[in-house]
Protein backbone atom coordinates (compact mmCIF):
# COMPACT_ATOMS: atom_id res chain seq x y z
CA UNK A 1 0.00 0.00 0.00
CA UNK A 2 1.38 3.38 -0.97
CA UNK A 3 2.08 5.70 1.94
CA UNK A 4 0.12 8.93 2.04
CA UNK A 5 2.39 10.63 4.56
CA UNK A 6 3.21 14.24 3.52
CA UNK A 7 6.73 14.87 2.33
CA UNK A 8 9.02 17.55 3.74
CA UNK A 9 8.14 19.63 0.68
CA UNK A 10 4.37 19.35 0.47
CA UNK A 11 3.85 19.80 4.22
CA UNK A 12 4.81 23.47 3.84
CA UNK A 13 2.52 24.18 0.90
CA UNK A 14 -0.28 25.64 3.08
CA UNK A 15 2.10 28.32 4.35
CA UNK A 16 3.46 29.00 0.86
CA UNK A 17 -0.01 29.38 -0.61
CA UNK A 18 -1.22 31.54 2.27
CA UNK A 19 1.70 33.93 1.87
CA UNK A 20 1.57 33.96 -1.92
CA UNK A 21 -2.15 34.66 -2.15
CA UNK A 22 -2.23 37.20 0.65
CA UNK A 23 0.78 39.18 -0.49
CA UNK A 24 -0.15 38.98 -4.19
CA UNK A 25 -3.64 40.31 -3.53
CA UNK A 26 -2.41 43.15 -1.33
CA UNK A 27 0.49 43.93 -3.66
CA UNK A 28 -1.79 44.21 -6.70
CA UNK A 29 -4.08 46.59 -4.86
CA UNK A 30 -1.09 48.63 -3.69
CA UNK A 31 0.21 48.94 -7.24
CA UNK A 32 -3.25 50.20 -8.27
CA UNK A 33 -2.83 52.80 -5.50
CA UNK A 34 -5.98 51.72 -3.69
CA UNK A 35 -6.28 53.66 -0.46
CA UNK A 36 -7.05 50.61 1.68
CA UNK A 37 -3.96 48.79 0.41
CA UNK A 38 -1.75 51.83 0.98
CA UNK A 39 -3.00 51.99 4.56
CA UNK A 40 -2.56 48.25 5.11
CA UNK A 41 1.00 48.28 3.82
CA UNK A 42 1.86 51.20 6.09
CA UNK A 43 0.46 49.27 9.08
CA UNK A 44 2.49 46.20 8.15
CA UNK A 45 5.70 48.21 7.91
CA UNK A 46 5.08 49.61 11.38
CA UNK A 47 4.69 46.06 12.64
CA UNK A 48 8.16 44.87 11.62
CA UNK A 49 9.85 43.34 14.63
CA UNK A 50 6.79 43.28 16.87
CA UNK A 51 5.55 39.84 17.99
CA UNK A 52 2.53 38.50 16.09
CA UNK A 53 -0.60 39.51 17.94
CA UNK A 54 0.80 42.55 19.74
CA UNK A 55 -0.74 45.07 17.32
CA UNK A 56 -4.53 44.61 17.00
CA UNK A 57 -4.59 46.49 13.69
CA UNK A 58 -2.53 43.65 12.17
CA UNK A 59 -4.61 40.72 13.42
CA UNK A 60 -6.77 40.50 10.31
CA UNK A 61 -3.84 41.12 7.97
CA UNK A 62 -1.52 38.46 9.39
CA UNK A 63 -3.68 35.87 11.14
CA UNK A 64 -6.98 35.67 9.26
CA UNK A 65 -7.10 32.33 7.45
CA UNK A 66 -3.60 31.25 8.48
CA UNK A 67 -3.54 27.44 8.13
CA UNK A 68 -2.36 25.17 10.92
CA UNK A 69 1.31 24.26 11.05
CA UNK A 70 2.45 20.78 9.93
CA UNK A 71 2.07 19.52 13.50
CA UNK A 72 -1.27 21.21 14.01
CA UNK A 73 -1.27 23.20 17.23
CA UNK A 74 0.65 20.61 19.25
CA UNK A 75 3.61 22.97 19.50
CA UNK A 76 1.58 25.35 21.63
CA UNK A 77 1.16 25.35 25.36
CA UNK A 78 -1.88 24.03 27.23
CA UNK A 79 -3.75 27.27 26.65
CA UNK A 80 -3.73 28.80 23.16
CA UNK A 81 -4.74 32.13 24.61
CA UNK A 82 -1.58 32.26 26.76
CA UNK A 83 0.88 30.63 24.37
CA UNK A 84 3.73 32.44 22.69
CA UNK A 85 3.56 32.91 18.90
CA UNK A 86 4.46 29.72 17.07
CA UNK A 87 7.30 29.53 14.56
CA UNK A 88 4.64 29.13 11.86
CA UNK A 89 2.90 32.34 12.91
CA UNK A 90 6.17 34.23 13.16
CA UNK A 91 7.30 33.13 9.71
CA UNK A 92 4.03 34.28 8.12
CA UNK A 93 4.06 37.55 10.05
CA UNK A 94 7.70 38.33 9.25
CA UNK A 95 7.28 37.57 5.54
CA UNK A 96 4.25 39.85 5.23
CA UNK A 97 5.66 42.75 7.22
CA UNK A 98 9.07 42.67 5.53
CA UNK A 99 7.42 42.49 2.11
CA UNK A 100 5.59 45.71 2.94
CA UNK A 101 8.98 47.37 3.42
CA UNK A 102 10.32 45.85 0.18
CA UNK A 103 7.31 47.04 -1.84
CA UNK A 104 7.28 50.59 -0.46
CA UNK A 105 7.37 53.16 -3.31
CA UNK A 106 8.08 50.48 -5.91
CA UNK A 107 5.98 50.44 -9.09
CA UNK A 108 6.84 46.82 -9.92
CA UNK A 109 5.90 43.80 -7.80
CA UNK A 110 8.62 42.90 -5.31
CA UNK A 111 7.03 39.53 -4.53
CA UNK A 112 7.26 37.22 -7.52
CA UNK A 113 6.41 33.57 -7.03
CA UNK A 114 9.14 31.16 -8.14
CA UNK A 115 11.20 34.11 -9.38
CA UNK A 116 14.24 34.10 -7.14
CA UNK A 117 15.35 32.83 -3.76
CA UNK A 118 17.06 34.92 -1.12
CA UNK A 119 20.48 33.55 -2.12
CA UNK A 120 20.09 34.51 -5.77
CA UNK A 121 18.56 37.87 -4.92
CA UNK A 122 21.52 38.72 -2.69
CA UNK A 123 23.98 37.62 -5.38
CA UNK A 124 22.23 39.94 -7.81
CA UNK A 125 22.29 42.73 -5.21
CA UNK A 126 26.04 42.47 -4.77
CA UNK A 127 26.62 42.72 -8.51
CA UNK A 128 24.16 45.59 -8.91
CA UNK A 129 25.57 47.59 -6.00
CA UNK A 130 29.18 46.92 -6.95
CA UNK A 131 29.81 45.79 -3.38
CA UNK A 132 29.84 42.01 -3.49
CA UNK A 133 32.11 41.52 -0.45
CA UNK A 134 30.05 43.81 1.78
CA UNK A 135 26.74 42.33 0.69
CA UNK A 136 28.02 38.78 1.08
CA UNK A 137 29.20 39.56 4.61
CA UNK A 138 25.74 40.84 5.56
CA UNK A 139 24.21 37.71 4.06
CA UNK A 140 26.53 35.48 6.09
CA UNK A 141 25.51 37.28 9.28
CA UNK A 142 21.89 36.26 8.72
CA UNK A 143 22.98 32.64 8.48
CA UNK A 144 24.94 32.78 11.72
CA UNK A 145 22.33 34.72 13.74
CA UNK A 146 21.49 32.79 16.89
CA UNK A 147 17.97 34.03 17.52
CA UNK A 148 14.88 35.27 15.72
CA UNK A 149 15.24 38.97 16.58
CA UNK A 150 18.84 39.19 15.38
CA UNK A 151 18.03 37.30 12.19
CA UNK A 152 15.10 39.61 11.43
CA UNK A 153 17.20 42.73 12.04
CA UNK A 154 19.84 41.62 9.53
CA UNK A 155 17.21 40.44 7.06
CA UNK A 156 15.44 43.79 7.25
CA UNK A 157 18.68 45.54 6.32
CA UNK A 158 19.19 43.33 3.26
CA UNK A 159 15.56 43.76 2.18
CA UNK A 160 16.03 47.51 2.33
CA UNK A 161 18.92 47.16 -0.11
CA UNK A 162 16.96 44.84 -2.41
CA UNK A 163 14.22 47.46 -2.41
CA UNK A 164 16.69 50.21 -3.37
CA UNK A 165 17.80 48.21 -6.40
CA UNK A 166 14.28 46.95 -7.16
CA UNK A 167 15.25 43.27 -6.94
CA UNK A 168 12.21 41.01 -6.36
CA UNK A 169 12.00 38.01 -4.05
CA UNK A 170 9.78 34.96 -3.65
CA UNK A 171 8.18 35.67 -0.26
CA UNK A 172 6.31 32.36 -0.16
CA UNK A 173 9.63 30.54 -0.25
CA UNK A 174 11.16 32.99 2.22
CA UNK A 175 8.36 32.30 4.73
CA UNK A 176 9.07 28.57 4.60
CA UNK A 177 12.81 29.19 4.99
CA UNK A 178 12.17 31.39 8.04
CA UNK A 179 9.96 28.71 9.56
CA UNK A 180 12.60 26.03 9.09
CA UNK A 181 15.30 28.25 10.56
CA UNK A 182 13.15 28.95 13.61
CA UNK A 183 12.35 25.30 14.27
CA UNK A 184 16.01 24.30 13.77
CA UNK A 185 15.23 20.81 12.46
CA UNK A 186 15.94 21.80 8.86
CA UNK A 187 17.99 24.93 9.52
CA UNK A 188 21.15 23.44 8.02
CA UNK A 189 19.28 22.55 4.84
CA UNK A 190 18.04 26.13 4.48
CA UNK A 191 21.52 27.53 4.91
CA UNK A 192 22.95 25.05 2.41
CA UNK A 193 20.23 26.00 -0.07
CA UNK A 194 21.01 29.69 0.38
CA UNK A 195 24.71 29.01 -0.15
CA UNK A 196 24.05 26.98 -3.29
CA UNK A 197 21.74 29.63 -4.72
CA UNK A 198 24.26 32.37 -4.00
CA UNK A 199 27.33 30.61 -5.38
CA UNK A 200 25.75 28.58 -8.18
CA UNK A 201 23.67 31.28 -9.78
CA UNK A 202 23.03 30.01 -13.34
CA UNK A 203 21.95 33.36 -14.73
CA UNK A 204 23.75 36.63 -15.18
CA UNK A 205 23.80 38.82 -12.09
CA UNK A 206 24.24 41.99 -14.09
CA UNK A 207 21.37 44.38 -13.67
CA UNK A 208 20.57 47.80 -15.02
CA UNK A 209 18.61 48.70 -11.91
CA UNK A 210 19.73 51.76 -10.03
CA UNK A 211 18.90 52.67 -6.45
CA UNK A 212 15.95 54.92 -5.77
CA UNK A 213 15.29 56.72 -2.52
CA UNK A 214 11.82 58.17 -3.02
CA UNK A 215 9.49 57.51 -0.09
CA UNK A 216 5.72 57.30 0.08
CA UNK A 217 3.07 55.02 1.50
Amino acid sequence: MTSTQPTTTTRYEPLEEYIHRGISRRQAAYLRRESSALADMAKLRRGIGAPPGRLPELWALTLDGLPASPGGFSDRGPSDAEAEPTAWEMAAYDAMTVHALHQQSRVQPMHRRDFTSLGRAVRRLGASAGAEDAVRSRFHVIGTAQDHDARLTYLRGLIGQLRAFQIPLDYARLAVDLYKLETSRYADRVLLSWGRDYHRNPTSTTNSATPETGEDQ
